[in-house]
């Protein structure tokens, strides 16, 4: 199915003028710095990129412009964001003209779905577009949470390069890694537990604050896979401290504090979409408190 997924892939921003226009010129900024950063792919109108934000057409102009900056050897994965099989549809065919690695599709939201309704949504995709596909499992977000059964249907049809596990609950992840045995990756969504789903078996992370210190989030699956685990672990730990300045509580407060903390350390990462506000003087002074540290350790 062409590219594998592995190691650490970053859940985008996406960078915004201050009048909500897409920021173009800051979306190179953003993937020149990752690809400096040695992350092995990434996925584009992710939550982190406020895809829900976004009209359709924007979500396709994101795709085209990131596969237009990042290099060949990169997998690039868009999210494909629809709340019917045919909006889904629509949008991942368009994905697929553009030349993506493949498509993140993310769950109805909002509606808490039955089983047979959500299998529906997702074999009906998966079976009308010729595109690798990883599953995406948030339930915080979308009301739906993947079922191991469905997550086993859909991974038997040969179509789906991994899922991504954004649920936060290590047992429902080591449960999904048993049950595939490696066929298909488990790549974890939550910061806190990318260490642990290595050491389950999971083949990494797809991380929104990987935007922020992609060096610290390849540390420590590299550290990992190395055997050496004590330096993994002590990567971990500032992991947390990192996700303690940037994440206060809130969705909105996630978005424009990475975005805030890029521009600190030179990035063009532009301004969240209103109503979503930017960082006040307190929340300031943590995120550049860990950046200083970040730099003095140097992973930025």
């Amino acid at each position: 199915m062409g590219k594998r997924v592995r190691g650490i892939l970053v859940a985008m921003i996406t960078p915004f003028k201050r009048n909500g226009e897409v920021h173009v010129e800051g979306l190179r900024s953003v993937v020149e710095w990752l690809e400096r950063s040695g992350v092995q792919g990434l996925f584009p109108n992710s939550s982190t990129g406020e895809a829900l934000r976004m009209k359709s057409e924007e979500r396709i102009l994101v795709a085209e412009k990131t596969m237009e900056y990042a290099s060949s050897n990169m997998l690039v994965t868009p999210g494909v964001t629809g709340n019917t099989i045919n909006h889904a549809v629509e949008e991942a065919r368009k994905m697929q003209d553009i030349g993506v690695d493949g498509i993140v599709i993310i769950p109805p939201f909002y509606y808490r779905l039955s089983p047979e309704a959500l299998e529906e949504f997702y074999t009906k995709v998966v079976d009308r577009v010729d595109l690798p596909v990883i599953l995406y499992n948030i339930p915080s977000a979308s009301c739906n949470k993947l079922s191991l059964t469905l997550v086993k249907r859909l991974s038997d049809t040969g179509r789906v390069l991994a899922i991504k596990d954004s649920g936060g609950n290590l047992s429902y992840t080591a449960r999904l890694i048993t049950l595939l045995k490696g066929e298909v990756p488990v790549m974890q969504g939550s910061e806190t537990l990318l260490l642990s789903t290595l050491v389950l078996g999971g083949g990494g992370g797809v991380l929104g604050l990987a935007n922020v210190a992609p060096k610290l989030f390849v540390g420590i699956y590299e550290n990992f896979v190395q055997n050496r685990l004590d330096e993994a672990l002590r990567l971990q730990r500032l992991a947390f401290a990192l996700l303690d300045a940037v994440y206060r509580g809130y969705s909105d407060t996630f978005f424009s504090n990475v975005k805030y903390a890029l521009r600190e350390i030179g990035v063009d990462a532009g301004y969240p979409r209103p109503p979503y506000r930017n960082p006040g003087s307190e929340e300031k002074n943590h995120i550049r408190n860990v950046i200083a540290v970040l730099k003095e350790k140097d992973l930025l």
